[in-house]
């Protein structure tokens, strides 16, 4: 994925490097979220159905839920310098279809990056490219 430009002195390794470290020891590493790319116009993760299931065995709200905040979270920090504090403050997912195995897939982008708040959609699709989800989330940015 090419056309994902990274912010300047960075790599797109270095930057998935430093996703996959900051969700070590969290409920993401639990989830077992994948990252795919980061960049500044897009961010891709995903997650396996599997393990991540409610009692009927289908994929759980809120494992998509938190890939949702978890993609724009990193977008944003990735965008406005990780020095700076960024936190979810509002995050709206609409669950469209039922999934009860392989993977899901979910493709982040800015509609905004400002100095003090950012907004994401999200798009969470399945193997089979259906949309299964769709996701709007707002970020508090703060100085550290």
């Amino acid at each position: 994925m090419t056309d994902n430009p990274v912010p300047p002195g960075a790599t797109r390794e270095g930057i998935l490097q430093m996703a996959t470290d900051a969700i070590r020891g969290t409920l993401m590493e639990r989830l077992q979220l994948e990252w795919v790319d980061i960049g500044l116009e897009r961010v891709v993760a995903r997650l396996p159905v599997d393990g991540n299931t409610q009692v009927y065995g289908q994929l759980h709200g809120g494992a998509t839920a938190a890939l949702c905040e978890t993609i724009g979270s990193i977008g944003t920090a990735v965008a406005v310098g990780l020095e700076k504090r960024v936190a979810g403050i509002q995050l709206s997912v609409n669950h469209l279809r039922a999934v009860d195995g392989g993977m899901i897939t979910a493709t982040g982008t800015p509609l905004r990056v400002g100095r003090s708040v950012a907004v994401w959609t999200m798009r969470v699709e399945d193997d089979d490219g259906n949309l299964v989800a769709s996701g709007t989330l707002t970020v508090a940015i703060r100085e550290p």
